[in-house]
């Protein structure tokens, strides 16, 4: 008799092997109906614990995995939501990714995280690749480069729902979750004004950016509320963070009578320190510095930087539990957004001034 060739496992060759496994494959296996296997991996209680226990030992072994294409055109939900950030960075990003992907961890939502690059190009991509995956809500913060919501009209004549949040842009169309970013930034330097400072320099990131222009809109009115003229040569924009390598040593060069200095987010405070400190300012004898902040980066300088909290967690519990009830109940009125409320957080960067 002739030796058989190729390497079998549990009845299947290499090349059966190389492929996807299927329930159909785990059924042939144990000889039972592919009903009987996907009831037992889905823990169905119509299944003998003996029989669940020999099919996921089973599954395990040959890396089965459950196919969302066949699961979404079964029972039309694919499992999937989508989070599409411009970009991930150190500040902020971490802990709104750590609440959103907690909450939905607790649910039967597996979430997938995109970045966009601040690209709108590949925001458009990944709106269409959300659609080929069949997800069943997105959450969006914007690119720099959006300026329009048109992109998502996909998503809502697929009736996949869609929550913004962060960056975004308005609309009635979309639910946002942002904070009240023109009254957080305010809130910044009305208390600078109170400490007695009047020469206040604002440094806000990119001018196409709806959350820079709301701050710096922020910025001015606690300005003329106080009666304080608003100096060209006191507000910086930076359509790059490198840009501040330049700019801040040249504009407390040439305005030495500045006394305080806003930073709209982390980031930016983050490398103003860096300079204020390369300059030899001392904080706040020399110079005071306010921030709106997540709150974690604010004790880890020295001084303590005073901040309007920002908090990226709360945001992303709000913003996931929204997108949540927006599946689950299917709710079809979306024209509301949500703000999450900031609060002055002091510590030790502002001196009072005489």
């Amino acid at each position: 008799m002739k030796k058989k060739t190729g390497c079998f496992f549990h009845g299947l060759c290499i090349f059966e092997l190389m492929k996807r496994i299927t329930i159909k494959d785990l059924a042939r296996l144990l000889d039972m109906s592919p009903s009987t296997i996907s009831r037992a991996l889905s823990d169905h209680p119509d299944i003998s614990d003996s029989t669940k226990k020999r099919v996921i030992q089973l599954a395990k072994e040959l890396n089965y995995t459950k196919n969302i294409h066949a699961r979404f055109f079964r029972k039309q939900n694919s499992g999937l939501v989508a989070l599409i950030l411009p970009e991930i960075n150190m500040f902020f990003t971490p802990s709104l990714i750590q609440e959103i992907n907690k909450t939905f961890t607790s649910t039967n939502y597996s979430l997938i995280t995109f970045l966009s690059d601040d690209s709108y190009e590949r925001e458009k991509e990944i709106i269409h690749q959300c659609l080929s995956w069949a997800v069943e809500g997105v959450l969006l913060s914007l690119s720099k480069e959006t300026s329009n919501l048109n992109h998502l009209l996909p998503l809502t004549e697929a009736k996949i729902k869609c929550v913004l949040l962060d960056k975004s842009l308005e609309s009635n169309n979309y639910p946002s979750v942002l904070i009240d970013s023109e009254n957080a930034s305010f809130k910044a330097v009305n208390y600078l004004i109170k400490k007695g400072h009047r020469n206040i320099l604002g440094i806000f990131g990119n001018p196409t950016l709806n959350i820079s222009r709301k701050r710096l809109n922020g910025y001015k009115k606690a300005l003329q509320e106080n009666n304080i003229p608003i100096l060209k040569q006191n507000i910086i924009f930076l359509e790059e963070i490198t840009n501040l390598d330049f700019i801040l040593p040249s504009v407390l060069n040439q305005h030495q009578n500045i006394t305080a200095i806003f930073t709209m987010s982390d980031e930016l405070l983050a490398k103003s320190l860096f300079h204020l400190n390369q300059l030899k300012y001392s904080i706040p004898k020399d110079i005071s510095i306010i921030s709106i902040s997540d709150g974690m980066y604010p004790y880890l300088v020295y001084p303590q930087v005073t901040h309007i909290l920002d908090s990226g967690s709360k945001m992303g519990e709000i913003a996931s539990k929204l997108l949540l009830e927006s599946i689950i109940y299917n709710k079809k009125k979306q024209d509301y957004s949500i703000v999450v409320s900031t609060k002055l957080v002091e510590l030790d960067s502002v001196l009072k001034l005489k």
